[in-house]
């Protein structure tokens, strides 16, 4: 069955000479595996830029009923991204963003706000100018809304140490070593209440950063990630160090 919707590109592995297969996460269909056969011969079909992670495309494909490999048809960018392809900073963020939804996303079926809020933040990490040094932060705390682990309580006097394993605001350390410490604590909650488009008005040093998000990444795969360890994060933090 031939069928038409709109994808995020989040993994590319080599298939055979010169074919790929493409993880995408589509708009009606949720996390789907797609054959895209001769994109790495020197006069392809397709451009191969269609398929970097975090790209935006709208794919028509032979859809097997019984999941699999989909072979696809025809493949154009939706809408196409100005600046992430060639901005080294964004581009290591779409990475970094990609992997984590990779690792995170599983379901086989449509959300549609799921698919709208990864679409809406792409195209602000694309087209705003200011939005890199902490964006890939709030991207993975509002994204947790969506996966079912926000983190739950405020930061206050009474809550000064959040709790990575049980994703709370707490007094006093836990017994556990997955915490954040209570210097940390109040500026994860201040991000908490970041919104994408205005991620420059919250100043960070990098230190702060480097820190924030290496418990961000234990969070998620604490929560979410079932076992896999996030890598992409390391050459993040380094860049942005």
């Amino acid at each position: 069955m031939i069928q038409k919707t709109r994808a995020i590109v989040l993994d590319i592995t080599p298939y055979a000479e010169a074919s790929i297969i493409v993880k995408a996460y589509t708009e009606t269909m949720g996390l789907q595996s797609f054959l895209v056969n001769g994109v790495r011969k020197p006069k392809a079909r397709f451009a191969n830029n269609l398929f970097q992670p975090l790209t935006i495309i709208e794919i028509v494909a032979y859809f097997k009923k019984q999941g699999g490999l989909h072979r696809v048809s025809d493949v154009s960018a939706s809408p196409p991204l100005v600046h992430i392809p060639y901005d080294t900073i964004k581009t290591t963020v779409a990475l970094f963003l990609a992997e984590i939804l990779y690792r995170s996303i599983k379901e086989e079926e449509a959300n549609l706000d799921l698919f709208g809020f990864i679409d809406h933040s792409i195209q602000i990490l694309d087209l705003h100018p200011e939005t890199t040094s902490r964006f890939h932060l709030i991207f993975c705390l509002q994204l947790t809304r969506y996966l079912g682990f926000y983190p739950s309580g405020r930061f206050s006097n009474h809550t000064r140490c959040f709790d990575l394993k049980e994703g709370v605001f707490r007094e006093s350390k836990p017994m556990h070593p997955y915490y954040i410490d209570y210097n940390l604590s109040q500026r994860f909650d201040e991000l908490l209440e970041q919104t994408l488009e205005d991620t420059h008005e919250m100043k960070m040093t990098a230190d702060e950063r480097k820190h924030i998000l290496q418990a961000i990444i234990t969070y998620f795969e604490l929560h979410h990630t079932q076992g896999f360890s996030i890598r992409s994060h390391e050459v993040l933090a380094e860049l942005m160090s």
